[in-house]
C-alpha cells in the first residue's frame, strides 16, 4: 500500500468510521499512529476507551480485542485498581488498535491496486459502527451496579434493623 497525505487519509476515515464529525477527533490520533504509512504505536487518548474499555472496540466492530478487553476486565477485577489500569491501558491504546483495523481494512480493500471507488465501496462494509453497543453498555454496567449495590444496602438496612 502507498503512503497516504491528509486529504487521502481523511477522505478514507469518513467512508470507514461512516460518521463525519468524528474525523476531527480520529484523524489526528489514526495520523499520528501511521508511521511511514503503517500502523505504529504512538501515545494518543480515548475517553470513549478509557470509560468504554471493551465497549469501545465492540462498537468500532473490533471484535476479538471487545473480548480480549472483556475477559481482562473481569480478571483485573481481582487486582487493587486493576480496573483503573487497564482502563488507562485502553485509554491510551484504543486509537492505535483503531489505526491497525483502518490499515488492516484498507489492505483488504485492495487500497492502491485497485479502483478507489470500490476500494471505498468495500471500505465502508468493513468499517462504521454497532449503535446497539451503547445500550448494552449501558444495560451491562446498570446490572453490575445494581448487584453491587443491592446487597450492600441490604447489608446495611440489616445491620441498622437488628
Amino acid at each position: 500500500m502507498h503512503y497516504l497525505d491528509e486529504n487521502q487519509i481523511k477522505e478514507l476515515l469518513k467512508i470507514h468510521l461512516q460518521k463525519d464529525k468524528k474525523i476531527d477527533i480520529y484523524y489526528p490520533r489514526v495520523d499520528s499512529n501511521l508511521i511511514n504509512g503503517k500502523p505504529a504505536f504512538n501515545l494518543t487518548w480515548s475517553w470513549w476507551g478509557f470509560f468504554g474499555g471493551w465497549a469501545f472496540f465492540l462498537y468500532r466492530k473490533m471484535y476479538l480485542l471487545a473480548a480480549v478487553f472483556f475477559i481482562l476486565s473481569i480478571l483485573t477485577t481481582a487486582i487493587p485498581f486493576g480496573g483503573f489500569i487497564l482502563a488507562l491501558i485502553t485509554g491510551a491504546s484504543a486509537f492505535y488498535f483503531y489505526t491497525s483495523k483502518f490499515y488492516k481494512d484498507l489492505e483488504a480493500c485492495g487500497y492502491g491496486n485497485r479502483d478507489v471507488i470500490e476500494v471505498k465501496h468495500d471500505l465502508e462494509k468493513l468499517g462504521g459502527y454497532n449503535s446497539w453497543v451503547v445500550f448494552l453498555a449501558i444495560i451491562f454496567y446498570s446490572l453490575i451496579i445494581i448487584f453491587s449495590i443491592v446487597p450492600l444496602v441490604i447489608t446495611i438496612f440489616a445491620g441498622i434493623l437488628t
